[in-house]
């Protein structure tokens, strides 16, 4: 019984003392001092930059001018006086019709072209019959062309007379064309919200042909913004927001942001040109974190 009892005590004795170094172990880490762990980021300024408001839009070239001739008699089509790519001027004899009424002698009919310019297609072959309705030659002027863009309602007031466009077209990839807005129509279309624009450009080379498929881009607007890098905004519970900086202490400051330029986002409002923001690892960060500085961006 005495044994018995002995090894209950030395059980007890053992057992208290197990807890109490136990508990003096929790107590010593209770009171040891956290541990400093600071997140590294990237820290800049925002910068003042040029943001420009331009608008894209698709068309066709024109000719400035472009005609078909037709005989003023019925006929046989004698002789084409021109070919495809020919140069004509105004009253020049492109073509000759023979009358054919029996019994009289006519001289050839000459066709005349009424415009200075190119030819561009000749429809038939001498021996085809002919009348006052049937097409002989095309005859177009494209030392200058044009292209009609539609430009969005909404956008229309940034649009003048001589307001400057840059055409580009597939046919020429990496070139662009200089042009100017010629003509506003007075009227919009009322199914796709559009008011067209006839843009103007010099072509003495004719490198721009009729029917070619072209973008024009027009610069609507320029304004000085303040930009950060895109990497510094980040969303917070459905808010913008950025990281400043002071002390290795970072605060979240909500932002409005605007444009987006290429790797850079406009802000409206919550920075200043002074403000020293996280431009790289503001995603990882809480308000009132503590930072090691990695990099300062210019």
């Amino acid at each position: 019984m005495k044994k018995i009892l002995w090894s209950a005590a030395a059980f007890a004795l053992l057992a208290l003392l197990g807890y109490r170094t136990f508990h003096a172990i929790r107590q010593k880490q209770d009171i040891a001092p956290a541990r400093d762990v600071r997140v590294a980021v990237t820290t800049g300024r925002p910068a003042s930059g040029v943001i420009t408001d331009r608008i894209t839009q698709s068309g066709t070239i024109l000719a400035r001018a472009d005609v078909t001739l037709y005989p003023k008699v019925a006929g046989t089509l004698a002789r084409n006086l021109v070919e495809m790519d020919d140069r004509v001027r105004p009253d020049q004899v492109i073509a000759l019709i023979d009358r054919d009424e029996v019994g009289y002698d006519f001289k050839q009919a000459p066709v005349r072209s009424t415009l200075r310019g190119t030819v561009a297609k000749v429809f038939l072959n001498p021996g085809a019959v002919v009348g006052p309705n049937t097409p002989l030659l095309q005859v177009v002027d494209i030392d200058r062309v044009k292209a009609v863009i539609a430009i969005p309602e909404e956008k229309i007031r940034f649009i003048r007379k001589g307001t400057p466009v840059d055409i580009f077209a597939e046919a020429y990839p990496g070139e662009h064309f200089s042009g100017k807005v010629s003509a506003i129509s007075p009227v919009a279309n009322p199914l796709t919200r559009t008011i067209d624009v006839e843009v103007s450009m010099d072509n003495a080379r004719h490198r721009l042909k009729p029917g070619m498929y072209i973008h024009g881009g027009i610069v609507l607007s320029r304004r000085t913004a303040l930009l950060v890098p895109l990497a510094s905004v980040t969303e917070r519970e459905g808010q913008r927001v950025a990281f400043s900086l002071a002390d290795s202490i970072v605060s979240m400051v909500p932002v409005t942001t605007g444009a987006v330029v290429g790797d850079s986002i406009e802000v409206v409002s919550g920075l200043t040109p002074a403000t020293t923001v996280v431009v790289a690892g503001a995603h990882r960060l809480s308000n009132g974190a503590r930072v090691m500085i990695g990099a300062v961006r210019p």
